[in-house]
Formats: C-alpha cells, sequence, structure tokens
C-alpha cells in the first residue's frame, strides 16, 4: 500500500514548489490603482444666468420732467414766431440721437404733413419706447403715445392717398369719356346731308 501511494506523494511534493512560486508571484504584483471619484456634475447642466437687460423704471419725477418738456416743445411747435420747423427739424437731424432728442424730431415730424414724415417719426419713437435703457426709461411712455398718434396720422395719410388717388382715375375716365363723346358729335354731323342752296327768286322785267 505504501508502494501504491508513494508516486502520488511524490508527484504532490513536485508540484508543491510550483504552486508556491505562482502564489509569490501573484503577491509581487502592484495593486490596482484607486478608481477616482466620479466628476462633479457639469457647470452646463446648472441653470444659466439670465443675461438679458432688465428694463429701467423711471422715478415718477423724471417722467413728469419728461412730460413738461413734452409740453413746452409743443407749444413751441405751435407758435409763429418760434423757430421754423424745417430748420428744427434739420438741427434736431444733426444733434447727437438721445432719447430725448428722438421724441422732439418725432413730435415735429408729425407737424409737417410731408408724405413719410409720420412713418419716420413712427419709427423714432417706436425706438425710445423700446430701448429699454436708464436714459430713455423717463420718455418711453410719452414716446409710446406719441407712436401710437403717428400711427393713426399715417393711416389716415394713406387713406386719403388712396382716395385722391381714385379721385383722379375717376377725373382721366371722365375725359375719356368727354373725347369719345366729341368725337361721336363729329362724326354725326360728317353723315348728316347738307341741303342744296335755294335758288335765286326770278328778275322781274
Amino acid at each position: 500500500m505504501f508502494d501504491a501511494t508513494f508516486p502520488s506523494l511524490r508527484r504532490a511534493w513536485g508540484l508543491a514548489p510550483a504552486g508556491l512560486l505562482i502564489l509569490a508571484g501573484c503577491t509581487q504584483l502592484p495593486p490596482p490603482e484607486p478608481t477616482e471619484p466620479a466628476p462633479p456634475a457639469s457647470a452646463a447642466s446648472a441653470p444659466a444666468a439670465s443675461c438679458e437687460p432688465v428694463a429701467a423704471t423711471p422715478t415718477r419725477d423724471d417722467r413728469d420732467l419728461a412730460g413738461r418738456q413734452l409740453l413746452h416743445w409743443q407749444e413751441e411747435l405751435r407758435s409763429a414766431g418760434g423757430e421754423p420747423l424745417a430748420a428744427r427739424i434739420v438741427r434736431l437731424t444733426a444733434a447727437p440721437a438721445t432719447p430725448a432728442h428722438g421724441v422732439e424730431l418725432g413730435l415735429a415730424l408729425l407737424h409737417t404733413r410731408n408724405p413719410g414724415d409720420a412713418a419716420r417719426a413712427q419709427t423714432l419713437l417706436d425706438g425710445v419706447a423700446r430701448a429699454g435703457t436708464p436714459e430713455a426709461a423717463p420718455w418711453a411712455d410719452w414716446a409710446r403715445l406719441l407712436a401710437g398718434r403717428a400711427a393713426e396720422q399715417r393711416r389716415l395719410e394713406e387713406q386719403a392717398d388712396r382716395q385722391n388717388q381714385q379721385l383722379r382715375e375717376n377725373q382721366r375716365r371722365i375725359e375719356q369719356l368727354s373725347e369719345k363723346l366729341e368725337a361721336l358729335k363729329a362724326i354725326e354731323r360728317s353723315l348728316v346731308p347738307r341741303r342744296p342752296a335755294a335758288a335765286p327768286p326770278p328778275s322781274s322785267r
């Protein structure tokens, strides 16, 4: 029995050093690198701060001062002895572009009654009303009020232009009909036969 198991024991002892070498090699392997903690949530996931400008809120005193200045300009434009309207428009057009100058120029353009001036005034006044800057805040409500007046005046001017155009078209048609009527009368006169001239009475002897 000992003889039979001896070869098996010898093989087992022969394999033992190899197993020990393998275990020793495993112990010499470098330890695994520690895993890094997960990065914090991206800043992009945070709600972005709004960069839109906040409309300035004028004080009551600033709005009242702007309204008084607007009334003063209105009185100057109605006064016959003040600055001529055309010269005023030229001066304001060349002046620096400020909300106050924009409102004054828009008000002056509403007094010209020239084609296109109401549309120009509406553009200027809408720009001041929508500016949203602290400088334009006292003028925003007044500019919005005048812009509505400019839009109404522009609508009336366009309506008057359409009516004048229709009137001119009707006048042109009346003239064409008159010319045709005169031509028909001329043709009718040419078709009427002429009567023969009466014979002279016989002379008495």
